[in-house]
């Protein structure tokens, strides 16, 4: 049989490598002889995680039937935790939440010391929060201009610049937005077809000259998801030197207060609500 191996774990590629050849000499050992190609049975191996363990799954082709076999792994037996080194982590702090759709969020430097916005996409208008002594108040919303997008496939992004002056980034499918976070000004529009962000790009100078990229890799919307803290320029397969639970798929990650920071906004499957976190990057113990 032919022997499809697939790495989707925090383990690096060369050790994931590794275990295939020792997976591969076993069953060579029991008489099992792996070839290449699409005419014989595919022997699929998928090595997965979870907050504690290393999951290993493999499915294992018959003769009119497949079975699936699965086997765990403490993560703490596989040295993982060390090798990452522990010094680099995620934390997260809930901003917001509510049970209407949020296609994305994103926080904005202000010039007010102590205060802070919050611009919060709808499927169908900008939010702009301000947070107070105490909590996040709704201070103005700006309508998105026609035509809307259905409803069950709406999309959205909002991006900020350093030197954006207040003003926020809208992507829609097919139209760049802009928007002014601080008046009451329209929305305006142009039909134009850019490239969607694909994470954030971040980094800390107390963690070193070291910058990551903020990713999600769920691709299954009715699943919890994880983020994935890579360093940059190792490619989508590089091991992950930081990661973190979330209680649902990743709907979009933006900007955050600073270079070590984002905001994401997750859709939490127990409650239906849509949540907006600060994600940021610490450093040691």
């Amino acid at each position: 049989m032919s022997l499809l191996w697939t790495n989707h774990s925090v383990l690096s590629e060369q050790r994931a490598e590794r275990l295939r050849l020792a997976f591969a000499a076993q069953l060579e050992a029991a008489q099992v002889k792996i070839v290449q190609g699409e005419t014989v049975p595919a022997l699929r191996v998928a090595i997965e995680q979870t907050p504690t363990q290393i999951v290993f799954t493999a499915t294992v082709p018959g003769e009119g039937s497949t079975s699936v076999v699965i086997e765990e792994v403490p993560r703490a037996d596989t040295g993982i935790e060390t090798a990452a080194g522990n010094s680099v982590r995620l934390e997260k702090e809930l901003m917001w939440q509510q049970g209407t759709k949020i296609l994305s969020a994103v926080m904005l430097a202000w010039s007010t010391p102590g205060e802070k916005r919050l611009a919060v996409l709808t499927e169908d208008a900008l939010q702009i929060y301000a947070n107070g002594a105490a909590s996040w108040q709704l201070e103005f919303t700006k309508a998105l201009p026609g035509p809307r997008q259905p409803l069950r496939s709406a999309r959205g992004q909002l991006m900020i610049a350093e030197d954006s002056n207040g003003r926020v980034g809208i992507l829609l499918p097919g139209r760049r937005c802009e928007a002014s976070a601080a008046d009451e000004s329209a929305v305006a529009c142009a039909n134009l077809t850019t490239d969607w962000p694909s994470g954030r790009l971040m980094a800390l100078p107390s963690c070193g000259a070291q910058t990551w990229w903020l990713k999600s890799d769920g691709v299954d919307w009715a699943r919890e998801d994880r983020l994935f803290l890579r360093t940059a320029g190792g490619g989508k397969d590089a091991a992950a030197v930081a990661e973190l639970g979330v209680s649902g798929p990743v709907i979009s990650i933006s900007a955050g207060e600073g270079s070590g920071s984002a905001t994401v906004v997750v859709r939490d499957l127990s409650s239906g609500n849509y949540e907006v976190y600060r994600v940021g990057v610490a450093c040691g113990d």
